[in-house]
């Protein structure tokens, strides 16, 4: 890290390369670098099996690669593209207890048949050097210099792996992990990264304390290569991070709590300047901001509070709110009209009801009204828009926020006990879309719904029979394509609004049951029926389907026979309890 600049910025033909050394929070590491790169320039696989099959085409195509893939020679297959490597390394003696708990708790290790009776002391230093328990962490990083150390002495392999950790973009420091993302996020100008996931923790860990003296000394007398590295790494990290606190308290320590910011800062302070930071180092590589842009979660993530990225069958991506109940996500729109926002939200059944008809949207600290335009109870999906006035916008930044938050979190157990995922989450969030408010009619990413023959059919429905002054009720989506005016169906029917039309969806995810009610008794006959839609009027000069039709005694029979019996239970229980009740009155007259 000596060696490499202090502040860098990413190349297209750069390469990011991350060894996974074994219980060094590798696998958290791994995803926080995951989120800075696009899905498609990381390559998929984790661990050396997993590559054997890969031929150099596959190896051009990403820009990341990262995991347990130390026993392939990937800076050799990449020694024609710019390769930066970065590492975390951990203080060694609690490292090769952590790694010998892990293998004993894992029967699908490889190592776990050797391990699993060995005590820790024969762990320590039964292993031969550089596998296991013997100064792992050392032969990590040499081999990164040198792929074959089979004939070098220990202190030649030390050596080595000393002047590669000068070379490397990065050293990070288990013990000072959130600091470490600190310096990742100055260095490469993210926006800073803030922890807030644990993969791969052990629930209960043994301290050292718990652990006998002859045992710690027996560990360390075989790791004094791993402890010296330590100590250097260290130095290194502590140089670098001083550095970074004094530019960033040169350059931007003016613009936050200018009375009271000094060395050492706070974390809280940190963070603050490295927003900064990270809004000019974009600032100088994109000059000129947009008012709209598209984004999918496939994309590097500019934001706070998300789990892990992951795909869907379309390529595109999700991430979950979680594991607290808010999470964010910053860009940089520059608009002098208000703009709107549309977000798409997917897997909803996976949530409970309540989590999913929580959403609400702040946009820099200013409350905005989420509306919903459409939902499908099939896919799972809801499109949100909220209009967002230009004053919300103007917060004298580069970026705007967007905080979502939802009512809870949930574990997926709670709504699937058969699911294994132990993650808390609230709602999954797969795209978003910005632009100016007069752009809505051509913009839309919910326009896509009426690439659907059966969504066209409605609208030219509509269209044809429209009159000029007539409302309708209706998924908010037909905004988009009908000239009247569209009320969503609460609206319409609590507001008391005379409208005269309703397009009603049957594969929504609201509850329709008591808009059929109202339906019935606000005397709408239907007019139009399809698999997917039935359209109700008042109006008289159209001719009236039957509610014995195909496609609307479906909707009916599905929705209301249930509500109906249970109405009847509730009523019966009603006479019920008003009978015994007279009853024990006329026992005590």
């Amino acid at each position: 890290m000596k060696d490499f600049p202090a502040q860098y910025d990413l190349q297209d033909e750069d390469v990011l390369y991350f060894p996974h050394i074994p219980k060094t929070a590798g696998m958290t590491f791994r995803t926080i670098l995951e989120d800075q790169f696009h899905n498609d320039d990381v390559c998929p696989a984790t661990l050396n099996a997993q590559l054997k099959d890969y031929s150099q085409a596959d190896y051009e195509k990403y820009r990341l690669f990262r995991g347990h893939i130390n026993y392939v020679d990937i800076p050799q297959i990449l020694s024609h593209k710019h390769l930066l490597l970065v590492t975390v390394l951990r203080e060694p003696v609690a490292r090769v207890i952590s790694h010998y708990e892990y293998i004993r708790r894992m029967p699908g290790d490889p190592h776990y048949d050797m391990v699993k009776d060995m005590t820790l002391e024969e762990f320590a230093q039964g292993m031969p050097v550089g596998r296991l328990g013997k100064n792992v962490q050392t032969y990590y990083i040499a081999k990164l210099a040198q792929f074959d150390l089979n004939h070098l002495s220990p202190d030649e392999v030390f050596d080595l792996a000393k002047k590669q950790l000068d070379r490397l973009a990065f050293v990070g420091i288990l013990e000072r992990f959130q600091d470490s993302l600190f310096l990742l996020s100055y260095i490469f100008g993210w926006k800073p990264i803030i922890n807030t996931r644990r993969e791969n923790a052990a629930k209960d860990k043994k301290s050292k304390e718990e652990i006998p003296p002859s045992t710690i000394e027996l560990i360390k007398q075989n790791s004094l290569l791993d402890i010296d590295l330590y100590q250097y790494a260290k130095e290194l990290f502590e140089t670098r991070f001083a550095e970074m606190q004094r530019d960033l308290l040169t350059k931007y320590g003016a613009f936050t709590h200018p009375q009271t910011v000094k060395e050492p800062m706070s974390s809280q302070v940190t963070q603050e300047l490295l927003e900064r930071h990270a809004e000019q180092r974009f600032l100088n590589l994109n000059p000129d901001i947009s008012n709209s842009l598209s984004y999918d979660f496939v994309e590097p993530l500019r934001g706070t509070g998300w789990h892990r990225r992951e795909s869907l069958n379309d390529r595109s991506g999700y991430r979950w709110i979680g594991p607290e109940t808010s999470a964010t996500l910053d860009f940089p729109v520059a608009s002098d009209e208000d703009v709107i926002i549309e977000i798409k939200t997917i897997c909803n059944y996976a949530t409970t009801p309540d989590v999913a008809a929580s959403l609400t949207l702040d946009v820099n600290g200013h409350p905005v009204q989420l509306e919903i335009l459409y939902s499908d109870r099939g896919s799972s999906v809801r499109w949100f828009r909220a209009i967002v006035p230009k004053v919300a916008l103007d917060n004298g930044r580069v970026f705007s926020r967007l905080t979502f938050r939802v009512n809870r979190v949930v574990s997926f157990t709670e709504v699937n006990p058969l699911n294994p995922d132990p993650r808390v989450v609230g709602i999954a969030v797969n795209s978003l879309k910005i632009f100016p408010v007069h752009a809505a009619k051509t913009e839309s990413a919910a326009l896509s719904v009426f690439e659907l023959k059966s969504w066209r059919d409605v609208a030219t429905f509509l269209e044809k029979h429209l009159g000029p002054g007539d409302k309708i009720a209706a998924p908010l989506v037909f905004q988009l394509k009908l000239p009247n005016e569209v009320l969503d169906y609460q609206t319409a029917f609590l507001s008391k609004v005379d409208f005269q039309w309703l397009i009603l969806y049957k594969g929504t995810i609201e509850n329709l049951n008591p808009i059929l009610f109202n339906l019935l008794i606000h005397r709408f006959s239907p007019v139009f029926a399809d698999g997917n839609f039935v359209v109700f009027t008042r109006q008289k000069q159209l001719p009236k389907l039957s509610f014995l039709a195909l496609h609307v005694r479906a909707l009916y029979e599905d929705r209301i026979k249930v509500p109906i019996k249970l109405y009847i239970i509730r009523q019966l229980k009603q006479i019920k309890s008003l009978f015994v009740r007279r009853s024990k009155q006329a026992e005590t007259d």
